[in-house]
């Protein structure tokens, strides 16, 4: 409560009791008749001051904060409307009480009416303070309908036992008439039931201001206060009451209007959890007070009393209430079970599905597996493992988000190219499972479709970014082993032989397929291998020549990583390149080439004075080279001019201008930079041609062989500009991937000036390889500037 309408609450609370404390001391020392219509009069100011109190607080606020003040406030209109009658009924009459008035059941029936729609729609949440989104108006709706009935039954079933032992007797003793004497208990059962709301909603509910909620209590409570004293009078046949009643109506009023000006709470209210006693307690109690008058009846009747008119009525009434009160109890109940089953299959469906895609996880899978195994006599079925490829690239050099666009995109596509029956299951990272349940014309022929379906270039952060995938096939029969894991490892076994073939490839498994091949084990040899493990092959630099096209001499070397596996053979570089980068050893394999290239240049093993292409993907460990190189060549004694490093793109596009202050550090070092795959759509580089610290540029092989593209003459155009561009920059341009002299003679005709290729062999350190078919000379001047 902020300290301003703290101040304001204090001041009307110290108006309020001097007010009270001036009427009481009227009520005591003035004359009865005078004092009755001072004590009258100031009841009837209270209640009207609650009345345009509340109405310009309702007015000012919003929701159940207005709905139940302006209800209490017009609840207050027929209350001073009856309090005015009475004042002029004490200047004619005196202080008696009067014996009939008309219209004054019909008037308590509304003003009761009010104040138990004011207290019901007081704002209060559930004790869990958790509020049902999806039906808010529903759940409040139907616990209001609730709380009624239970006050009422409550209320009816405290009426007829005080019927039943105090109220009977007394009215059969005096003769009373029974009509004036129900109504003037109708007055307190009324305010009865307005108490029992209240305790239902502070104990079993949470309201949103407790403490204006406790002064309509005491409000409601004094209220009812001065109505049992004027039912004693009256029961007891006295003819008066005295004016300190009217007092008690007064303070019950100034209660109230201080309930209204309680501030409305900005924040939520502490959460207060409902105990399971508590619950019951709130179910039972209705319950308890009819069984207690119930029983009270069920004596009456066995010593042979007859059952009244109040005592019939009162009970037919209240089974009617307990009867409604089931009723919707029973459909609560039956929403409550419904609302479980649905949270049942809900979190059943996010334990067994993906929620990045939607698609089935590996606990689902391997539950749909297993039926598929246990029918697999009657029903073949096929297994597919799918892992996209170079997916690790796409997270580092777009980013997470883009990661996770890509893998919601192949599942809808995987799901789109299968049939209803079948199943296409997430099992982590980009890793991807189909079952094929029934069995499939041509499994593989389904795989190619899908494959296919996958590499649809994906829009990835507004640009187009090429997708493959690889794919291994399992066909399982009737003399399938019924294990699930060993199908997965199989399918997992041709997935990667897959991978090995060539991106985008597909394997169907076969028996030669070894655990040796298996991804997890091959990563593993390899980085043990790196570690100088020979056991698990030996990891080598080859050089390939990068000649000048027009004569032919040989200008520099391209090193070249190669893996001897101990049962694979030689593993291609591409490949090793993919390996490495799926185990997260690329910055090792190439500190790896690095060490062995200074090495051979210092001993001498290399041709002086070329230097030496050293390919770095970049955003791998990058920012690190400088320092890591600088240290390799002071050990080795080798000059910075010698390594010229090779900056390849790990997938997606590059933006170099946004690297640039990083690829400056390397240059001020003193080592060069040259760009790989420029053209390409892969490997294709952002603002290349930004001036960029770059001497060189290696463009991408399908300018080497345009006719192998879908378009050779738009190839050859752009292979054009690019060279144009590169010429204008002052820009060397290496090719690559020649196979053949018509491709070197044309690239040079069309003014590239480096190449390289298979055309031009290989060799080891220390000397030219058999199949090196170069001439060496010094390097191209480009290339040797500034050696």
């Amino acid at each position: 409560m902020r300290t301003r309408d703290r101040s304001k609450l204090t001041t009307a609370s110290w108006i309020g009791a001097a007010y009270i404390l001036v009427i009481t001391i009227c009520a005591l020392t003035l004359p009865s008749r005078v004092a009755a219509m001072v004590t009258g009069s100031a009841s009837a100011v209270a209640c009207l001051a609650v009345a345009i109190s509340l109405g310009w607080t309702g007015w000012k606020a919003r929701g159940a904060d207005r709905r139940w003040r302006i209800l209490i406030g017009a609840a207050a209109i027929p209350t001073a409307v009856a309090t005015g009658w009475h004042i002029g009924w004490i200047s004619g009459h005196g202080t008696a009480i009067p014996a009939h008035v008309p219209w004054a059941a019909d008037g308590f029936l509304l003003i009761i009416v009010l104040y138990l729609a004011g207290v019901l729609t007081f704002p209060t949440d559930p004790l869990g303070g958790e509020k049902d989104a999806s039906s808010p108006r529903r759940e409040g709706f139907h616990w209001y309908v609730i709380t009624a009935l239970d006050s009422l039954v409550v209320v009816g079933a405290l009426f007829l036992l005080a019927w039943l032992t105090i109220l009977k007797p007394i009215a059969e003793m005096r003769h009373f008439d029974t009509a004036g004497l129900v109504s003037s208990l109708a007055s307190v059962a009324g305010y009865l039931l307005l108490l029992a709301s209240l305790v239902f909603l502070s104990v079993f509910r949470q309201p949103r201001s407790p403490f204006a909620l406790a002064l309509l209590g005491a409000g409601l409570s004094g209220m009812m206060a001065s109505t049992v004293i004027y039912f004693v009078v009256f029961a007891t046949g006295g003819h008066r009451t005295a004016p300190i009643v009217d007092v008690v109506s007064a303070l019950a009023w100034l209660l109230i209007l201080l309930a209204g000006l309680v501030p409305i709470p900005e924040s939520g209210t502490p959460v207060r959890r409902g105990r399971p006693r508590t619950l019951q307690l709130r179910a039972a109690l209705p319950y308890l007070a009819l069984g207690a008058a119930g029983v009270l009846v069920l004596i009456q009747l066995i010593v042979n009393s007859a059952i009244d008119s109040v005592e019939r009525s009162v009970l037919v009434g209240l089974l009617l209430v307990v009867l409604i009160r089931q009723v919707m109890t029973l459909g609560e109940n039956t929403r409550l079970l419904a609302s479980v089953e649905a949270s049942r299959q809900e979190l059943r469906y996010q334990a067994l599905h993906d929620p990045l895609t939607g698609l089935p996880n590996r606990t689902l899978f391997a539950e749909r597996l297993h039926r598929a195994l246990a029918l697999r006599d009657n029903r073949p079925f096929s297994l597919v493992y799918c892992d996209l490829d170079d997916f690790k690239r796409v997270n580092d050099t777009l980013g997470h988000a883009a990661g996770d666009e890509l893998l919601r995109t192949t599942a809808a596509r995987l799901r789109e190219g299968v049939r209803p029956g079948d199943t296409v299951a997430r099992l982590g990272g980009d890793e991807f499972a189909i079952l094929l349940e029934r069995e499939h014309r041509d499994p593989e022929a389904l795989c190619r479709r899908l494959a296919s379906m996958i590499r649809a270039p994906t829009t990835l952060k507004g640009q187009p970014h090429p997708v493959g995938a690889s794919l291994g096939l399992v066909v399982a029969d009737s003399s399938t082993p019924p294990e699930p894991d060993a199908l997965l490892r199989d399918a997992d076994l041709a997935m990667y032989a897959a991978k090995r073939q060539g991106k985008g490839g597909l394997i169907v498994f076969r028996p030669e397929l070894t655990t040796a091949e298996s991804a997890p084990q091959i990563r593993s040899d390899l980085e043990q291998a790196l570690r100088g493990d020979d056991r698990h092959g030996t990891v080598k630099v080859l050089y390939h020549p990068v000649v000048e096209l027009r004569t032919g001499h040989t200008s520099a070397l391209d090193a070249v990583p190669l893996w001897n596996h101990h049962q694979l053979g030689e593993v291609a570089p591409d490949l090793l390149d993919r390996i490495a980068d799926e185990a997260g050893l690329t910055m090792t394999l190439v500190g790896r080439v690095l060490r062995e290239v200074c090495r051979d240049v210092a001993e001498q093993g290399l041709p002086e004075p070329d230097p030496v292409f050293v390919r770095v993907p970049v955003g791998r460990g990058l920012d690190k080279q400088p320092a890591d190189v600088g240290r390799l060549l002071a050990d080795w004694s080798v000059s910075h001019r010698a390594i010229i490093l090779v900056l390849a793109n790990s997938g997606g596009v590059v933006d170099l201008t946004a690297a640039a202050r990083m690829l400056q550090r390397i240059v001020d070092s003193g080592i060069r930079l040259a760009l790989d795959g420029v053209g390409g759509m892969a490997s294709a580089f952002g603002g290349w041609h930004n001036n960029p610290p770059v001497e060189i540029i290696r463009l991408d092989r399908c300018f080497t062989d345009p006719d192998a593209t879908s378009a050779p003459t738009r190839t050859r155009i752009v292979r054009e500009a690019v060279l144009g561009v590169a010429s204008r920059l002052g820009l060397t341009v290496v090719a690559t991937g020649i196979r053949n002299p018509v491709q070197a003679r044309e690239l040079a005709e069309a003014g590239c000036p480096l190449g390289a290729g298979p055309l031009y062999g290989s060799f080891g350190p220390g000397g030219v390889a058999p199949t090196a078919a170069a001439d060496r000379s010094p390097c191209h001047p480009a290339v040797r500037r500034h050696a």
